[in-house]
Parts: C-alpha cells; sequence; structure tokens
C-alpha cells in the first residue's frame, strides 16, 4: 500500500469516529430551552384536563 491509499483510509477512519455532527439548532442551550417548553405544554394540559373533570 502506498502512502495516499493509509492517508485516505485514515481519514475515513478519523471522519468515521468523530460520529454524525450536531445540527447549530441542537446546540445544549436549546435543548434545555425545548425540555422546559414540552414541560410547561405538559402541564397546561394536565391542567385543562383537570379543570373538564
Amino acid at each position: 500500500m502506498d502512502l495516499n491509499t493509509l492517508n485516505r483510509i485514515d481519514k475515513l477512519r478519523r471522519l468515521k469516529s468523530r460520529g454524525p455532527q450536531t445540527p447549530k439548532w441542537l446546540k445544549p442551550y436549546h435543548m434545555l430551552f425545548m425540555a422546559f417548553l414540552t414541560i410547561f405544554i405538559f402541564g397546561a394540559i394536565i391542567k385543562l384536563l383537570d379543570q373538564n373533570h
């Protein structure tokens, strides 16, 4: 094997080990915001269901 193919294999291995890149909108702060939003929405739904009964 010559140097070019070895470098190509190494580059592929490094790309594979890094894993899928997270999109910009999936940064940690946005995840926290989404979690609080979902908790708030679930709370509102539960309150509405409690009022109906």
